[in-house]
């Protein structure tokens, strides 16, 4: 079934089936081995770090300064001046002969970081001419963009409406059912020909679907097979038989009990499986089947294995999936073993039951349908979206689940697929990047890879376009050789491009100061967001101009996501540089800042938007205007929905990872609260903090990785754990709130940001890896 099964010898299970002489039940072995999943719960370099206490900084608020213009490489002391926004009616300022430094205000009587400060940077002529300002604030709001539609195809069947049946099997792509009069019907995808059924409208007693290719069984006993044929999986043998089970790409039959089994496992055909017991009710899956033995245990054999995994019973019947096998005892109550994650079936009695890729669904007494698995950990009994209602049957493929009501008429549904990730594409012909942190489409097709180094790459999607060409280097104002606390994180292109043709660039340098002989002291760190001209699909280099600079006294926690929202406005996610102000309205660190960048000047490199919450607040005169959302730790990566909900992953400190759903005004409650754990005396919602959708502990990672929104599941959301290297989809079910399944069970390398193409399609980036191409199912009728 699996590499490192344990079990009995085949010839021994079948000398004691049929003489009957010993006594049944002696030692019990494992149906499948259960891989561990090694969580790796070492402090994250990368995106998260113990809380520190360390002086509060004086945010830095100065006149942006454009980058100028240079042959050789650009000294971040020369050439990058502080950048902050001077006030609604800017009064016009002298300049002086060099870089002006902030110079902090006295603190406030109340233990609050100091005032933020306005400094004068040099302003030097840019290269580009400057788009003219309106006298008021006025905000670019485009139209909400539309969610991609999907198109089924012209390969594509639907479900008949008036379609009634009386067993029904479903596979990755397509679904098989049985109709009354014993004809079969297919729907689906019709890949490599799985909705063709054989000529000569044959008549079925039972049909069994595989990944893409499907088998019947005649009326007289004789098997026919449809659809893909690569390894031999649709090439049954002559002869009659009593039961066929179709697999990922084998299929085996009973003939009087034996064991019969072609496809991928038997290079040389057709194989009659020796010294099996007798079977009955086989379920077949990726690489191994099983079946009821005389004595109703369940016995399962691994394609070119030599040995029999038998797990006694007695069972009724088998649901078999990915890497596990569930039965149902005599008394409805629901038996799994295997390698999957939280397997275990719910205290329900069943009346039949199926298997999935990890996880599986059963028909409960009261005609329910019930589900659980899918990498909902702890959580047994998770209904994973099956449709509610009364069922007779349910089936469960690798992207279709389909059920039957009892007037017959079939419901289907899709789960996201688990992948394996040795069967993720490489993107890019499989090149390796050290540390990618962005990746988004450009105007002409391209991928653009953002790399931490300094260096946006343009890529073509199609392995054999053109070669990359760099669209930006800014390496050389990146100090650091290991890039472990510095570097670009971010980057996007305006919205409206094609009027307005800017590149912003999120990056963090970090100077670190020390003694002659002693360790380090003292780190002069800063956050900048600058915008870059492109043209002719090169940013140019001279023509960088600083909109935002956010002082980074400490090493970690500096968060570094940025995007643009359906209004068109720039979010930028800043985090709380280990430190504890992240409840303070005066600084930048543990927020979301929200500002209008169209028409940006050396004099005014942004403007505060209308509707942002801490504009002119009664209650807080000092507040800064620019804050969005307050009370986070380490917001690495956010997105927006196409509904225009903010997706939020918050890195945690000690306990939990957190994903908030969050907008104007809102406080997420960091340090009080982390995830749904707040502080003795605090309570959520008591303090008006927005609590967070969902949080997972240390048990399944070290530090979340958001994350990207897709087109499924009512616009779900895909992150990733930095240690477990995981991948999930969050998404909301109707009657039972936010719920998780894996879509990628542990990945090669340690994610670091998510991407998406112009057509949906996910990005995997990697340390040290090449980048993955994710593809989940797709929701489809």
């Amino acid at each position: 079934m699996r590499e490192g099964y344990t079990g009995l010898n085949a010839k021994r299970i079948a000398e004691l089936a049929r003489g009957l002489t010993q006594i049944r039940g002696g030692a019990m072995y494992a149906l499948i081995a259960c891989t561990a999943l090694a969580l790796a719960l070492y402090s994250c370099n990368q995106p998260a770090a113990q809380q520190q206490p360390t002086p509060q900084p004086t945010t830095v608020v100065a006149v942006a300064t454009p980058i100028p213009p240079t042959p050789t490489p650009m000294p971040p002391t020369a050439t990058i001046a502080v950048a902050t926004p001077v006030p609604p009616t800017p009064t016009p300022m002298p300049p002086t002969a060099t870089i002006a430094v902030a110079t902090p205000v006295p603190p406030t009587p109340t233990p609050m970081p100091p005032t933020a400060t306005i400094a004068v940077a040099t302003p030097i002529p840019p290269t580009n001419t400057p788009l003219p300002l309106t006298a008021t604030a006025v905000v670019e709001t485009p139209e909400t963009p539309v969610p991609p539609t999907h198109t089924s195809g012209p390969n594509f069947v639907p479900l008949p409406d008036d379609a009634q049946f009386t067993q029904i099997t479903a596979g990755k792509h397509h679904a098989c059912g049985l109709q009354a009069d014993g004809r079969a019907l297919c729907w689906g995808h019709n890949i490599s020909g799985s909705l063709e059924l054989p000529g000569g409208n044959p008549i079925f007693s039972r049909v069994s679907a595989g990944l893409n290719f499907s088998c019947g069984l005649r009326i007289e006993g004789a098997i026919a097979c449809w659809g893909q044929n690569d390894v031999g999986q649709a090439a049954p043998p002559d002869g009659n038989f009593d039961e066929i089970a179709a697999g990922r790409d084998h299929a085996c039959a009973l003939d009087d009990g034996a064991l019969i089994c072609w496809g991928r496992g038997f290079p040389d055909g057709v194989e009659t499986i020796q010294e099996i017991p007798p079977l009955s009710a086989i379920q077949a899956s990726f690489g191994f089947t099983c079946g009821l033995t005389p004595y109703a245990d369940m016995a399962c054999w691994a394609n070119g294995d030599e040995e029999l995994e038998i797990k006694p019973g007695p069972f009724t019947e088998l649901a078999v999936g990915l890497h596990h096998a569930c039965a149902i005892k005599p008394d409805g109550s629901a038996f799994c073993s295997g390698d999957a994650w939280d397997i275990q079936p719910p205290p329900t009695k069943f009346v039949q039951m199926s298997g999935g890729w990890h996880h599986a669904c059963g028909i409960t007494e009261a005609s329910d349908i019930e589900c659980w698995g899918s990498g909902v950990r702890g959580a047994a009994g998770e209904r994973l979206s099956a449709p509610e209602g009364k069922f007779t049957a349910v089936s469960i493929g690798w992207r279709n689940s389909c059920a039957l009501r009892p007037n017959g008429r079939a419901v289907c549904w899709r789960q996201p697929d688990i992948q394996n990730p040795s069967e993720l594409p490489e993107a890019f012909g499989g090149v390796k990047f050290e540390w990618p942190m962005d990746l988004f489409p450009l105007p002409d097709g391209r991928l653009a890879v953002v790399e931490r180094k300094g260096v946006i790459t343009a890529y073509s999607a199609d392995p054999n376009g053109a070669p990359p060409e760099i669209m930006l280097d800014i390496s050389d104002i990146m100090p650091s050789d290991e890039l472990i606390h510095d570097g670009v994180s971010a980057a996007a292109l305006d919205p409206q491009f094609e009027e307005f043709p800017f590149l912003y660039v999120y990056y963090r340098i970090l100077d670190e100061h020390s003694a002659e002989g002693e360790e380090i002291t003292q780190f002069d760190g800063r956050l900048q967001v600058a915008r870059f001209r492109v043209e002719a699909g090169q940013a140019v280099r001279d023509s960088g101009l600083i909109i935002l600079e956010v002082a980074q006294p400490n090493k970690s926690h500096y968060a570094g996501a940025m995007r643009f929202g359906p209004d068109g406005m720039l979010y930028i996610a800043t985090g709380s540089n280990s430190s504890g102000w992240t409840q303070s309205l005066q600084v930048m660190h543990g927020k979301i800042l929200r500002i209008d960048v169209r028409g940006a000047t050396p004099e005014r490199p942004y403007r505060i938007p209308p509707g942002n919450p801490f504009v002119d607040v009664v209650d807080a005169p000092d507040a800064l205007p620019e804050i969005w959302i307050y009370g986070m730790k380490n917001p690495w990566r956010m997105d927006f929905a196409p509904d225009g909900r903010l997706f939020i992953a918050d890195v945690g400190i000690d306990t939990q990872e957190e994903i908030s759903l969050a907008g104007a005004g809102a406080n997420l409650g960091a340090y009080l609260c982390e995830g749904n754990l707040c502080e003795e005396d605090w309570e959520s919602d008591a303090a008006g903090f927005t609590a967070p959708i969902y949080t997972y502990g240390r048990d399944e990672g070290c530090a979340i990785i958001g994350g990207v929104t897709v087109d499924l599941m009512n616009n779900g959301f895909i992150f990733g754990d930095y240690c477990s290297r995981r991948v999930w989809l969050l998404y909301q079910d109707e009657r039972e709130g936010w719920k998780t399944r894996i879509v990628a069970p542990r990945l090669k390398g340690q994610i670091l940001s998510f991407g998406m193409d112009a057509d949906g399609t996910v990005y995997v980036l990697m340390r040290r890896s090449p980048i993955m191409r994710l593809q989940p199912a797709v929701d489809t009728e």
